[in-house]
């Protein structure tokens, strides 16, 4: 299943997708009793809708968190965050810029060298886990003080990653 925080203007909600083994999606909207859609693409980002004997055609847009939604001649902007993008970026980096993973994985690629100057965001390793590819970022501009990992080293929860001297930490 997958979970996502959707703001759209002034409403919140959360909204959990997952496959349904009949085809199509079960989806629930603020925990309420899943829907089962099915639908197919109709153009490069839009939708056709099919549930509870209803149908609807919806154009989205995605760039990084922000989406924007057509649907019915309504149009709505707003942000879709993962919480497990939100849960990566506040446990994988302390204060004084050691990056750590909060699960075990195998180091999939080490993007930085000691030495190198980072930029804020800046992708330093990627850990696969439970055979996703969680990203950790530099988080803030600075310069790389040590790698403590290599490319296709397993690393147990906790692990420290790398090491950076933030601008604001200095």
């Amino acid at each position: 299943m997958s979970r996502y925080e959707v703001q759209l203007g002034a409403h919140a909600a959360v909204v959990d997708v997952r496959l349904h083994p009949e085809g199509g999606w079960w989806v629930a909207l603020d925990g309420a009793d899943p829907v089962h859609l099915r639908g197919g693409a109709v153009g490069a980002a839009e939708w056709r809708l099919d549930g509870d004997g209803q149908h609807h055609s919806v154009a989205v847009h995605v760039d990084g968190e922000r989406l924007s939604v057509q649907s019915g001649g309504h149009g709505l902007s707003g942000t879709v965050v993962d919480p497990r993008d939100r849960a990566l970026d506040a446990l994988s980096t302390d204060a004084h810029g050691e990056i750590v993973t909060p699960m075990p994985g195998a180091v999939v690629r080490v993007l930085v060298a000691a030495g190198a100057e980072v930029t804020a965001g800046q992708v330093l390793v990627v850990v696969e886990a439970m055979k996703m590819e969680n990203e950790f970022k530099a988080p803030a501009a600075g310069v790389v003080e040590a790698v403590h990992v290599q490319a296709g080293s397993s690393v147990d929860a906790g692990a420290l990653l790398v090491s950076v001297r933030t601008e604001e930490g200095a």
